[in-house]
């Protein structure tokens, strides 16, 4: 009877919790773009204490609540969000690394998106992707108007800007996917910290430095350049599709490994932290030299020359 009443106050608890941050999120915009993603925690704390079933009734709970302070529409955004927060401790309660919760979690966003997405289409007539670009098309016009009025059109704009639309409309695949990882990885992050530090039995992610690619991203990235040779000029063929987005995802991931390289080559010189953030902004900036590095590194493993070149 204890252990019940236990639960069922620890799991009040979590459910009012989680109502409170999904209210933050939702009627404080600045603060609620930081709660956000600290709302999965409660239902992963629950979860890392007690059973799935006793975890899936609270879920259910806190969804129903988050129904009433958001209303109807504010639904599918709670069950994703409790589908993220159980997805965590059902990786933790499993024994599962670090990666593979960030990639279970950002798979689950990612069909979250698609199916709001979906259901926006179907029952809501609501487009978010022509939207977005109808809104980009105005913002266009307006600038197009104002360089004409000013005298500074340059040559060839409408092509420029034609050319510039085809590319963003082509590669929305990779960015909602980037963006389904990046928003997994700060769910995880977030989460993980917060639980850690109320007494939960979490191992902390690797240094940032110590990423390393697999070497088949090479041969993948190779692939792909190679196939960009079979598909001409058709822009709108799903060869062109396949390529453009594969192509900005492996890029990413370059950018990010060079970015990785960079940093361990700081520590291993154990240079001024200040150091680090210059080096952060000219390698962004400087973006297709760090996506060299990246392939590099990945390639031949310029860190064991680093380390080697400490040694001597």
């Amino acid at each position: 009877m204890q252990d019940n009443a236990r639960k069922l106050t620890y799991g009040a608890m979590m459910i009012a919790l989680f109502a409170v941050l999904f209210a933050v999120s939702l009627f404080i915009p600045l603060l609620g773009s930081v709660s956000l993603f600290f709302i999965p925690l409660p239902i992963l704390l629950y979860r890392l204490r007690y059973d799935r079933s006793a975890s899936l009734v609270v879920a259910v709970a806190a969804i129903l609540v988050s129904s009433l302070l958001g209303g109807f529409l504010s639904i599918p955004a709670a069950i994703s969000l409790v589908l993220i927060g159980f997805v965590m401790g059902e990786t933790i309660q499993l024994g599962k690394s670090k990666f593979y919760t960030v990639m279970a979690v950002s798979l689950t966003v990612l069909f979250s998106m698609v199916v709001t997405y979906v259901g926006g289409v179907l029952f809501f007539e609501f487009n978010a992707i022509e939207v977005m670009m109808d809104t980009f098309q105005e913002a266009q016009q307006k600038m197009t108007e104002f360089l004409s009025d000013v005298g500074t059109l340059p040559k060839d704009y409408e092509k420029i800007i034609s050319d510039t639309f085809l590319y963003y409309r082509s590669t929305i695949p990779a960015m909602v996917i980037l963006g389904s990882l990046f928003a997994g990885y700060l769910f995880v992050a977030a989460s993980f910290y917060t639980a850690e530090r109320v007494g939960a039995n979490i191992q902390k992610f690797p240094p940032f430095r110590e990423m390393k690619l697999p070497f088949m991203t090479i041969i993948v990235y190779a692939l792909v350049i190679l196939s960009s040779f079979l598909m001409g000029n058709d822009t709108t063929s799903t060869y062109y599709l396949f390529y453009i987005n594969a192509m900005v995802i492996l890029r990413f991931a370059f950018l990010l490994q060079g970015l990785s390289l960079i940093y361990y080559f700081l520590h291993e010189r154990q240079l001024p932290r200040f150091i680090t953030v210059i080096a952060t902004v000219f390698a962004v900036m400087l973006n297709p030299m760090t996506i060299l590095l990246g392939t590099l590194d990945t390639a031949i493993d310029i860190r064991a020359w680093i380390g080697k070149d400490k040694v001597n």
